[in-house]
């Protein structure tokens, strides 16, 4: 591409059944529109690297992205009108012709830009992963939780080291013995 005129002849060949495809970085006008994309999707927080669902040769961005970013793009749009609003009435006002009261900008909240759970990535990845963010399922998800077995010599401190762990987790304790014994007393 920025060479003088130097010619050279590629060939590829391709020995397997998927499709390869090309593509120049520099005149790639997808590619340059789906990285402006994706640096609104991710924000401040852009990185280098970051997983995404695969996606079919010449397949657009996940609807996710695309949506936040159209949301971006139009809570943009209302904050530019609002502040060209305010201009023109700080302008009259200061030219001593005050904006009749139903004129005034009132400034709005911004629009919601979708579910609440996540980035746009992070909810397509989900997506494709068949992860559902719904608050049922979530709620069922966070009554599971874990066991933790402390198993040792006797005297070796499991009790102590067990109701630690307890108290940092908040878990519950549970002990053999005292399982034992119940069972024993309750046939």
């Amino acid at each position: 591409v920025d060479s003088d005129g130097v010619e050279a002849t590629v060939v590829v060949k391709n020995p397997c059944n998927f499709p390869i495809e090309f593509y120049s970085l520099d005149f790639d006008e997808q590619y340059l529109e789906e990285e402006k994309i994706l640096r609104v999707a991710v924000g401040s927080e852009y990185q280098k690297k970051f997983f995404m669902p695969p996606r079919a040769m010449g397949g657009t961005l996940p609807p996710e992205v695309l949506e936040h970013y159209e949301a971006q793009k139009r809570l943009k749009a209302r904050q530019a009108k609002l502040k060209a609003k305010a201009r023109a009435e700080a302008e009259a006002k200061a030219m001593g012709k005050a904006a009749p009261g139903h004129h005034r900008a009132v400034p709005s909240s911004p629009e919601p830009m979708g579910k609440a759970t996540g980035n746009p990535i992070s909810r397509a990845v989900m997506r494709h992963l068949g992860i559902d963010r719904s608050s049922e399922k979530r709620e069922a998800r966070q009554h599971k939780g874990i066991v933790v077995i402390v198993h040792g010599p006797p005297l070796a401190g499991k009790t102590e080291i067990a109701a630690a762990l307890c108290r940092y987790y908040g878990g519950a304790c549970l002990s053999i013995d005292t399982v034992v014994k119940e069972a024993i007393a309750n046939d």
